[in-house]
């Protein structure tokens, strides 16, 4: 009896919490979206040390990187969705694979545009780009769990 108790009251809670988010809207999304991408490039310009020129050059190529690499994530997930119950076990091992392939994709996606970084930055900048993303990735993180425990 108890159980039954704390499933309901996981569950009311779960909805309560999932109602309670409002639903972005496309605008309201893109709005966000450019603010974080305006947040990197400053992060990421300060922790590189981009001179301005860098800058011009470097970001409009980062984030057409960072925007395919999004579409590859979007793929996958559709295509994750889609296989359902009723898929065929060779279409759903195709599936598995494709997600499986993803990260290789990424990379091999990334190694793409290093060859154009390479003409923009130094060895030394080209080093710490993954790590700028790391230590945004976590700051931003840091961020959301500092506004999730304020809100509670």
């Amino acid at each position: 009896m108890n159980r039954i108790y704390i499933i309901i009251a996981f569950l009311v809670t779960v909805v309560t919490q999932a109602t309670a988010q409002p639903r972005q809207i496309p605008e309201n999304r893109e709005r966000w979206k450019s603010e974080l991408r305006s947040y990197k490039h400053d992060f990421m310009s300060r922790e590189l040390d981009l001179s301005r020129e860098q800058q011009s050059k470097f970001f409009p190529l980062y984030d057409q990187m960072e925007d395919s690499i999004e579409q590859i994530n979007a793929d996958t997930r559709e295509l994750e969705k889609r296989i359902g119950d009723n898929a065929t076990d060779i279409e759903t091992e195709a599936a598995a694979r494709a997600l499986f392939e993803q990260k290789s994709r990424e990379g091999q996606l990334e190694l793409e545009y290093f060859d154009s970084f390479k003409t923009i930055l130094t060895p030394r900048q080209l080093l710490k780009i993954k790590n700028a993303e790391r230590q945004f990735m976590r700051r931003l993180m840091h961020h959301n769990r500092r506004m999730q425990n304020s809100r509670q």
